[in-house]
């Protein structure tokens, strides 16, 4: 009979903590992190044998939980975050390419191609004119405009990068803390699991995250250790190491003996050339006749070709003066007759020049100038960005520390120091030197990271240029020709490329360390943003859209500097030009300047020197549709398309990204709901729990007071 009582009182007992249970869970449906709690029971231990029962004995209380499920619920959390923030990413990149019909890049490429068809029709038109200059100029800005968005998009993402690295760093100090709270407590609060559970999986939508609850808690993120039982915390940093681009022109595999110019396979050093070009002049004189915009003292009606070549000869010294003084890059030396024909020479230091066009004056034609000689200086020409050029001629003389013993002397540029004269006019000249700086031969670092220049400093070693900026905000594209007057004719200009191997590419190395190691992040919102804010990930979309922007732009500025026409075709741009073997015979425009699309610029003062030729030329462009903007072949089409053909790329991603998205976000809300149906309160069945605890808790009530009054009875029978 006491034994029944036992077993009453341990029911009773048992069914007021899982009654306690059942309402505490229904207080916290709402809690967040709040897992839903079981009462563990099992039978009380038996004394022997003999005794068939000693009722039920509370264990404690518990989460409703399954560890594997839960893992796998942070991992797609992980995931889902990542393509979520990718999503918006792109979802902004999207909104800087939005047009509309008569507004965007698209609409402002058709109004400049527009403004050349319509100088066409008449190419002295000044109205033409300007509207070619204003709408020239709107293209570049929009185009400049774009490429800055993306940038700003850019930044943005770096800064938002490093709250969230922050942000991270807080819930893995918060998680510490909780590790601590549970090891210094007796027992386990259920209330502290669920505060790490709800601490970790907000973690994982920073990063990946990997839990371990063996023995000891470990907690990694990106695959590194990031919390190891409460005191041992490793907390996350955004590394920004922005490496300078460098171009060293020097031969592949030696940084020892070879030097920019080498004078036995090149022959730079030779004779300097001058140009020689002739006119023919036909025709009867009506008055005095004009050449090169001068007058001709002599000259009058009714002379015919050969007295006016001899009247332009004898008068040479007057129309030379005026034409070198309006035209100081290409100065004539002298101007002879021979018959009806006019040969002029142009001083050495000119180098090739334009031919003249033609012309007429009162009656008398003059042909377009031919070249019969070839004007080529002996010199070396470093062009930045396809906009500053910087020439060294041989023979010139240039004042600097040619020793480098810090005395400046007057020297005269050869073959054995013509490293250090480039290098100087580099540096010297501001449109140069404050974007990038020349050094004669690489440098090193010493222990106070100060630089130590190659020696001997006298002695010319090779060409470097590294920019002034680190990281990809300081690229720039450099190019270093060699014009040799003793070389062939088909090796008179050499294109001199960099070493390959030992320059460095403009590179932001941006991405997470632990242990002040870098590690590889494979989800969460940082994957998304390390991935494209870091140049050498293969999954930057700013950088890939840059690219083609980039590409666009020197295309645009390729085909509109220079052709050469053949019949009723041409050879399209300065890079097919300067290579084809009719590169004499070439129509300079220069329109445009630039090597991507920072640096690009236009040059309104070539529109008024826009004749019918050079417009027939510009006119084709719109429509030309084997355009190879990226260099490969594989993609070749027209500006129009190009462009289009970029946004459809762009939305094509974020659509991709989309259904990534949806498919991403079914899979983790699935697992959630799991999860969820497993672990959260469901009001329902707590009550359906309740009604059952409370009948127990009655039922082992009525037993008590039954054992009582048996009780009662036997006691009052004894007395």
């Amino acid at each position: 009979m006491l034994g029944s009582l036992n077993v009453a009182q341990s029911g009773l007992k048992a069914s007021q903590t899982q009654v306690e249970n059942v309402m505490n869970n229904i207080a916290n449906e709402n809690t967040a992190g709040y897992k839903k709690r079981v009462v563990d029971t099992s039978e009380a231990a038996h004394i022997d044998d003999r005794v068939t029962g000693r009722g039920i004995s509370v264990e404690g209380v518990s989460r409703t939980t399954d560890i594997y499920m839960y893992q796998n619920l942070v991992e797609e959390t992980s995931k889902d975050s990542s393509i979520k923030e990718l999503d918006i990413m792109l979802e902004d990149i999207e909104s800087i390419f939005y047009e509309t019909d008569d507004s965007g890049l698209s609409a402002d490429l058709n109004r400049y191609f527009q403004s050349i068809e319509n100088l066409k029709t008449s190419p002295y038109n000044e109205i033409y004119r300007n509207d070619l200059k204003n709408n020239a100029n709107i293209l570049i800005d929009s185009i400049q405009t774009v490429y800055e968005n993306i940038e700003a998009r850019e930044n943005t993402t770096i800064e938002t990068a490093k709250d969230m690295v922050e942000e991270a760093n807080n819930i893995l100090k918060s998680i510490g803390d909780v590790n601590a709270q549970i090891t210094n407590s007796v027992v386990v609060s259920n209330d502290l699991l669920d505060k790490r559970d709800m601490l970790e999986k907000e973690l994982a939508q920073y990063v990946d995250v990997e839990i371990s609850r063996d023995i000891n808690y470990e907690l990694k993120a990106a695959g590194v250790t990031a919390v190891r039982f409460d005191t041992n915390i490793h907390t996350l940093s955004l590394a920004e190491e922005y490496q300078a681009q460098k171009d060293i022109y020097v031969d592949e595999g030696t940084m020892t003996t070879s030097s920019l110019i080498d004078v036995t396979t090149w022959g730079v050093g030779g004779d300097q050339t001058s140009e020689i070009q002739t006119i023919t002049i036909s025709g009867e004189s009506d008055g005095q006749v004009s050449f090169l915009g001068s007058l001709v003292a002599g000259s009058i009606a009714g002379d015919d070709e050969t007295t006016t070549a001899l009247n332009i000869e004898a008068d040479a010294a007057n129309i030379i003066a005026q034409w070198n003084n309006e035209h100081p890059k290409q100065e004539i030396s002298s101007i002879t007759a021979a018959g009806n024909v006019l040969t002029i020479t142009y001083v050495n230091s000119e180098g090739d020049v334009e031919p003249i066009d033609p012309s007429q004056s009162e009656g008398v034609s003059f042909a377009k100038s031919i070249e019969t000689t070839k004007g080529i200086l002996d010199k070396v020409t470093y062009t930045l960005n396809d906009t500053v050029s910087v020439d060294v001629t041989y023979g010139e003389s240039i004042t600097m520390d040619w020793n480098g013993d810090g005395i400046q002397t007057v020297g005269t540029v050869d073959e054995t120091n013509v490293i250090r004269a480039l290098v100087y006019k580099i540096n010297s000249l501001s449109d140069t030197g404050g974007k990038i700086t020349a050094y004669n031969g690489d440098y090193t670092l010493d222990k106070d990271g100060d630089k130590v220049f190659k020696t001997p400093l006298d002695e010319d070693h090779y060409l470097v240029i590294e920019s002034n900026f680190p990281g990809e905000i300081g690229k720039f594209t450099g190019e270093v020709t060699v014009s040799d007057s003793s070389a062939a004719s088909t090796a008179v200009r050499m294109e001199i490329n960099k070493n390959s191997t030992l320059s460095k590419d403009a590179l932001d190395d941006i991405h997470l360390n632990i242990y002040d190691e870098e590690v590889t992040v494979s989800a969460g919102m940082l994957k998304s943003m390390i991935d494209n804010i870091q140049t050498e990930s293969e999954n930057n979309y700013y950088l890939q859209y840059k690219e083609r922007l980039d590409n666009f732009a020197k295309s645009l500025v390729d085909l509109s500097n220079s052709f050469i026409e053949n019949d009723d075709s041409y050879i399209y741009g300065t890079n097919a030009v300067n290579i084809d073997e009719n590169y004499d015979s070439r129509v300079d425009i220069g329109l445009f300047k630039g090597s991507d699309v920072k640096s690009l610029t236009f040059n309104v003062n070539m529109v008024n020197t826009l004749d019918q030729q050079k417009l027939d030329y510009l006119s084709t462009l719109q429509w030309k549709d084997d355009i190879d903007f990226d260099g490969t072949g594989e993609n070749v089409t027209t500006f129009s398309k190009y462009y289009q053909e970029l946004r459809v790329n762009i939305a094509d991603d974020r659509e991709n990204v989309v259904f990534k998205r949806e498919a991403q976000t079914a899979v983790t809300e699935s697992l959630q709901k799991t999860y969820d149906k497993l672990t959260k309160v469901d009001k329902d069945e707590q009550m359906i729990d309740l009604i059952k605890f409370q009948s127990a808790y009655e039922a082992n009530a009525k037993l008590i007071t039954v054992v009582d009054e048996m009780l009662k009875t036997l006691l009052g029978m004894k007395s």
